[in-house]
């Protein structure tokens, strides 16, 4: 997914000092904004937006577009400013200016996005999130998890977990391979649209950290998590949390977006990635041993493959 879905007005939906100003003209103004934006005047939304900040100098949805606006138009420092005044308003990261910033390299990246940014963000995407994922970035991570795991010889299982289960893509995929198949994500409308479906056991709403906390330690035997870990940087405490609840041999089976070096990295897309080196460091320390790890894009990016990794990890 590209930065753009939370950049419109779109966004504002996420809570009610987001939705709107208070002020029927600074909303006016604002659409009247991304119509050009979305148009590609980015200097007119530029020059409307700035006209606006006299009536909500603290709105943060009106700093953030006219961040992306001055990104849009050549003018890298004003961005950086307007994202910082941003994040001054932007209280609880809904709208993610400090990852922007971080992104830019104004802000030290962090260990992964804001959770209230990631549910804001699937919650105004729900409705869209399949058609938009398969027809539009030829999403196909469910499959690529599926295929790796029948090569090792296991097409069965118990308890299954899918972490960040969105609509149910995932689960859907492994229903008749499951006795059991458990679902959760932060988004509740991602957790209707899955429910819909009717290929779940059970579903939560919630963090992965906390959902994996709850669960007992060693009840699962496969955890799956499909374009889930392009929000989490620091990969380590989730790997930890999933080796627990899985049982001995139990199977970790994932899909990231890959880094060439370093250990993890924040890109233009605002997702991040992580290298195979830093995959197996991980893995190592939370007692998983890798049985896969094959380069496989799940998704395009602006019409071409992006690189990305398929990995199972069986717990040691």
């Amino acid at each position: 997914m590209s930065s753009d879905i939370a950049a419109g007005p779109e966004a504002d939906r996420r809570s009610p000092t987001l939705r709107t100003s208070g002020d029927l003209v600074v909303d006016r103004r604002f659409i009247y904004a991304h119509s050009a934006a979305a148009e590609g005047d980015h200097a007119a939304a530029a020059e409307l937006l700035e006209q606006t900040l006299e009536l909500a100098p603290q709105w943060a949805p009106l700093w953030l577009a006219l961040a992306t606006a001055y990104e849009k138009t050549g003018r890298p420092d004003e961005a950086v400013a307007a994202f910082s005044r941003a994040a001054e308003f932007d209280f609880d990261g809904e709208l993610g200016a400090g990852l922007h910033l971080a992104r830019l390299g104004s802000a030290r990246t962090p260990a992964g996005a804001p959770e209230n940014y990631i549910r804001g963000l699937f919650d105004q995407y729900a409705d869209r999130f399949e058609a938009h994922l398969i027809e539009g970035l030829a999403y196909r991570g469910p499959g690529l998890l599926a295929d790796a795991l029948a090569r090792l010889g296991v097409e069965h299982f118990g308890h299954v977990i899918d972490l960040g289960c969105g609509t149910g893509l995932c689960g859907a995929r492994f229903r008749a391979a499951s006795d059991r198949l458990t679902g959760v994500d932060l988004s509740p409308r991602m957790i209707i649209e899955a429910r819909g479906k009717g290929v779940y056991d059970r579903l939560e709403t919630g963090g992965i950290a906390d959902f994996l906390a709850r669960e007992p330690a060693r009840s699962a035997n496969l955890v799956l998590a499909a374009d889930v870990f392009v929000y989490f940087g620091d990969l380590a405490p989730v790997f930890a949390a999933a080796s627990r609840v899985l049982e001995p041999a139990g199977l970790f089976a994932f899909t990231l977006q890959r880094a060439s070096d370093g250990d993890y990295e924040l890109g233009p897309d605002m997702r991040f990635s992580q290298s195979e080196a830093y995959v197996k460091r991980v893995a190592r320390g939370a007692g998983l041993s890798i049985a896969l790890l094959e380069q496989a894009s799940t998704r395009k990016d602006a019409g071409a493959d992006a690189p990305g990794l398929v990995v199972v990890a069986a717990r040691a």
